[in-house]
């Protein structure tokens, strides 16, 4: 089964690639984003058809649009309160995400770049939903490693300007980066990648990614992380960006149950902390790249999947570098041949994804297309 939220329009090395399944042309007709090589006057009239506004990338295509943008996704994610139990989710390009718990609100990886400033930015086929003063006030923000697009000095400065009482946890070694910046150096949680910590109703840990191979300091901090967090009965493990590494998928299983055994814990008034092999934790929500280079790759996204088992899988970190993206149809394909019973979820920029009872909702979507109908 295959849940799909984006228009399902590709472009890999310059090359047009249309719908392929016939089945969903009632998504792309609903939602049209379509990307383009070259652009003449019939092809720019395209731009009328992908509001609010279309723009062309330094190489000649129409960017690809977010399903919901500023204000209005602002507002959204605003008025949105899930239960405990639940969370909503937003992609806001690349490994970028705003992650709404019961209790508190998350942003991962913040990145916004102005696309029209004349400078390498202008390449990417995708459009940002939301600039870093328009994001709903987060209590946290995490990020996962130093690249541009995961530590981002255009967005990290503006968004503690915008927002006084957000709290930044990074990894320790970028600590200095983030203080060089002008961000208050007590607003600033540092993360190792080896102890669990809590931060109000909060509760993480950073676990060592591999971006092509482990890279530790003489302290053993990793300049590269991913996150499991816990919040509100919520577990969810961001990977941030990396390959697969020996007991990488056993520090994800532990982290998972350490920290639910922690939250039955603490929820449980005098009662007896749960042994960490008891009634094993299972992972809610993991957010998987699959662009391969050097990162994961959509073998290696189910892979993990496989093994580690989360109730629900959304991919990311692609539809933006032109140098460095895929079609997710690829990891559609994977999951439907290796895993034909676990829920594959296709998402669209500044489009909500709501999780609760372990299964994630798309509100307001077309009618859910099967394989087979």
């Amino acid at each position: 089964m295959c849940y799909y939220s984006a228009t399902l329009f590709f472009v890999v090395k310059n090359t047009v690639f249309l719908p392929i399944f016939p089945r969903l042309r009632l998504l792309c007709k609903a939602h049209p984003a379509p990307y383009m090589r070259g652009v003449d006057d019939s092809q720019a009239d395209a731009c009328a058809n992908n509001p609010p506004s279309a723009s062309v990338s330094n190489r000649g295509t129409i960017r690809n649009q977010p399903f919901m943008r500023s204000e209005e996704l602002s507002a959204q994610i605003e008025e949105f309160q899930p239960k405990h139990g639940g969370a909503g989710l937003w992609w806001l390009t690349q490994a970028s995400w705003f992650v709404k718990f019961p209790s508190c609100s998350v942003v991962i990886d913040p990145w916004w770049r102005d696309l029209f400033a004349g400078d390498m930015w202008a390449k990417l086929i995708g459009e940002f939903p939301l600039t870093p003063e328009e994001y709903p006030a987060p209590d946290y923000v995490f990020c996962t490693h130093w690249h541009d697009d995961h530590i981002c000095p255009e967005t990290l400065p503006r968004m503690a300007k915008a927002f006084a009482n957000t709290k930044f946890i990074i990894p320790s070694r970028s600590v200095d980066l983030l203080i060089s910046w002008g961000i208050d150096a007590e607003r600033i949680i540092s993360s190792n990648g080896h102890r669990q910590q809590s931060i109000g109703p909060l509760s993480f840990k950073a676990i060592p990614a591999a971006h092509m191979e482990l890279d530790f300091d003489e302290d053993g901090s990793s300049w590269y992380v991913g996150y499991v967090l816990e919040c509100d009965g919520v577990s969810l493990y961001h990977m941030g960006d990396g390959k697969p590494w020996p007991g990488w998928h056993t520090a994800i299983t532990k982290a998972v149950n350490s920290l639910s055994a922690a939250e039955d814990c603490k929820s449980n008034e005098g009662g007896k902390k749960k042994e960490l092999n008891d009634e094993p934790a299972q992972l809610d929500i993991a957010l998987l790249c699959i662009n391969g280079n050097d990162n994961l790759s959509h073998i290696e996204a189910v892979d993990l999947i496989s093994v580690v088992k989360p109730k629900v899988a959304i991919p990311m970190h692609y539809g933006m570098d032109p140098d460095n993206t895929v079609d997710p149809l690829i990891y559609h394909k994977e999951v439907s041949k290796r895993l034909p019973d676990f829920p594959c979820t296709i998402p669209q920029v500044g489009r909500a994804l709501f999780f609760e009872n372990g299964v994630l909702d798309i509100p307001n979507d077309p009618p859910i297309i099967q394989e087979g109908e």
